[in-house]
Parts: structure tokens; sequence; C-alpha cells
């Protein structure tokens, strides 16, 4: 295998969003390398990470479906660590944002509780600034939004993984399906299963009935039937959809540091 420069360019776009989405990174393998073979050219760099132990992981969205590439280390630990750029107040937020995502029960959390929940911890974090940092976890796809709820985004299930398995063992819960841990997904109103949004649309296109995929009893419409929509959703337009949602207003004063 001849590692070129057009391995490096797309490597360096992933590392560079941390989680690029799938469309982005065929456009750029078909310009660089005039095919789409997007599993080759990942193979190729993975066995160039492989000594640094790094690896670029692909994850479905648990709320959209849409596919991402991930950059993350094939090293995880029992500590959720983020880049310096971070305070400890924003840090100590989004911890608690995760413990309440993964402990609700349904798999996300509410804009307005991880607001007001600025007041209640130890440490000295406005409003404004919890609202701007989420943002950029958001736009960092460590968090997902929609309809103004928080969930988990792409980059924190692939990189925080072990962090999650280690704090919160007996609050994680497998896909009926694929046997991934899962943060969100279709509950079973009968046996209680939880199933990826995405994996179950991919089990009725084959099967023609949406029903659980461990007992067949018969799955509602309504949330299914947004999320699939989302599905499939053009990436551009679900970026935008992401940023109208989360965005603070654009009259915030400059950003301070705590």
């Amino acid at each position: 295998m001849v590692y070129s420069k057009e391995h490096k360019m797309v490597l360096q776009s992933i590392m560079h969003e941390g989680a690029l989405h799938e469309n982005r990174g065929k456009e750029l393998i078909s310009k660089l390398f005039g095919h789409e073979n997007t599993a080759k050219i990942i193979n190729e760099i993975n066995l160039k990470l492989q000594p640094l132990y790094m690896i670029i992981k692909c994850m479905n969205c648990e709320v959209t479906g849409q596919l991402y590439w991930v950059w993350a280390s094939t090293v995880q630990d029992k500590i959720a660590s983020f880049h310096p750029e971070f305070s400890q107040a924003e840090l100590t937020l989004l911890r608690n944002v995760y413990s309440e995502i993964v402990t609700s029960g349904n798999g996300y959390v509410s804009s307005t509780w991880c607001l007001n929940l600025c007041s209640t911890l130890n440490i000295k974090l406005t409003k404004a600034r919890a609202e701007e940092f989420l943002y950029e976890m958001v736009n960092k796809k460590w968090l997902t939004c929609k309809n103004g709820k928080y969930y988990m985004g792409v980059r924190s299930i692939v990189e925080l993984l072990q962090y999650f398995k280690d704090t919160y063992q007996e609050n994680l819960h497998s896909c009926t399906l694929c046997k991934q841990v899962l943060f969100y997904g279709e509950k079973c109103d009968q046996c209680n299963t939880t199933t990826h949004v995405h994996c179950l649309k991919n089990y009725t296109m084959n099967r023609g009935d949406l029903e659980c995929p461990n007992c067949h009893h018969p799955i509602s419409q309504h949330n299914h039937s947004d999320n699939s929509i989302n599905s499939e959703m053009d990436v551009d337009e679900m970026d935008t959809e992401m940023n109208e949602v989360t965005q603070p207003s654009q009259r915030r004063s400059k950003r301070k540091r705590y």
C-alpha cells in the first residue's frame, strides 16, 4: 500500500472536523482518488494509524441515522478527557448533561434543564456562556440537538464509551439488533427492549412491518416517522436545523473565561 498525500488530506479533514459526515467524506475521496471506494481508503489510513493507537471509526447518529467518520484513540480509560480549551466549569456542566442523558431513561435532556443546572452547580458559569458552550458541543459533535433536546453525539459515543461503561454500567442498554450500547432509541411498550432508530429502519425495510424485533409487537408511528424523515435529510439541511435550534444570540457579549 502506498500512503499518499491524498490519504493525509482525508485524515486531516477528519481530524479537523472530529467527526466528518460520510457524504462529505465520499465527495472528498472521489475528488482526490477518482473513485468512491471509501472502505478501502479508510482501511489504508487505519493501517497507518494502528501503531499510533488511533483509528477512524464509522458511527451512526442515534437521532438522525446519519453516518459519520470519527477520529478516536484505541486506548480509552475511565476518565472523560477533553481539549484544555474548555474550563472546568464548562466540563462540569457537560459531565452533568452526560449523567442526565444516561440515567434519564429516555436518552435526552431538555435545553431548559441544562441552562437551569448552572444555578445549582458549585461553580461560576452564566446561562449565556453555558448556552454558547452547548452550541460548541453540538457543532463539534459531542452532543446532538433536536427540538430543544440534547442527545449523545457521535464523538461522545465513540471516544468516551469506556468512560460511560465504567461510570454508568447499570444504566446502559444494548440495541436489540446490533447489540451495541445505545443511549437513545425506539423502546417497545410490550417487552421494554430498545432498538437504534437506524437499525429499526433497516429492519423494517427488509420485513415491511414496523414492529419490535424482539417480541414483534407493533411500534407506534409518530416518533419513528420523525426520525425516518431526518435520516433522509441532506447533511447541509440537517446541520442547518441543528444550528437553528442551538445557536445562541448573535448579540451576545464577548466571551469570558471563568
